[in-house]
C-alpha cells in the first residue's frame, strides 16, 4: 500500500505529518498491529457528494474535509470510550489524508493538533479495499452517488 503514496507521488508525501514518511514503516506497523486482538471497522457516508464537474475544487474539497472530519472525530470517541474502558492501547485510524488543517505544517513543525490528528490505514500500509473485503463489504470505483469515508479502531 505505502507504494501507492510514492508511485505516483501522492502531493501530501512529505508535506502531511500523519502520512509518509512521518508515519512508521510497514514492517514497524505489522509488529505493533500484532499486539491486537481485535478491530472495529467504522463508516461515514456522505450521500451525494460534491463532484468536480458540478463544483469547484474548493467546494469539493471544503465539503469532503467536513466530512473526513466527521469521520475523525467519530474514531477519537470510540477510541476514547475504549480506554475508558480499559483497553488502554486503543488506537484509531482513518481513511485518506488528515484534513484537520488547510495545509499541514509538514516537516521541522508541529502539529497543530496533535491529539486528534491520525493516521490513515494507507499511510500505515494497509489495503483497506481488501479489508473491507474481508469483511464483507465491496468497494466499488468511480464514486459516484455517495462517498463512504472509513476508520478502523484497533484494540487489544
Amino acid at each position: 500500500m505505502r507504494l501507492k503514496c510514492l508511485v505516483p507521488r501522492c502531493e501530501n508525501y512529505g508535506v502531511n505529518l500523519m502520512c509518509p514518511p512521518f508515519t512508521p514503516p510497514p514492517q514497524e506497523f505489522r509488529t505493533i498491529l500484532s499486539r491486537y486482538s481485535y478491530a472495529l471497522l467504522v463508516a461515514v457516508e456522505h450521500i451525494d457528494p460534491p463532484h468536480p464537474s458540478k463544483n469547484s475544487k474548493e467546494e469539493v474539497v471544503n465539503e469532503l474535509a467536513k466530512s473526513s472530519r466527521v469521520l475523525s472525530d467519530i474514531m477519537l470517541m470510540l477510541e476514547r470510550e475504549a480506554l475508558r474502558m480499559g483497553y488502554r492501547f486503543a488506537a484509531g485510524l482513518t481513511g485518506g489524508e488528515c484534513m484537520f488543517c488547510d495545509s499541514c505544517v509538514g516537516l521541522g513543525g508541529r502539529c497543530k493538533h496533535p491529539f486528534k490528528a491520525r493516521p490513515s490505514m494507507e499511510a500505515m500500509g494497509i489495503d483497506v479495499v481488501a479489508t473491507l473485503k474481508n469483511a464483507g463489504v465491496e468497494l466499488n470505483f468511480p464514486v459516484e452517488d455517495r462517498l463512504t469515508w472509513w476508520g478502523l479502531l484497533l484494540f487489544d
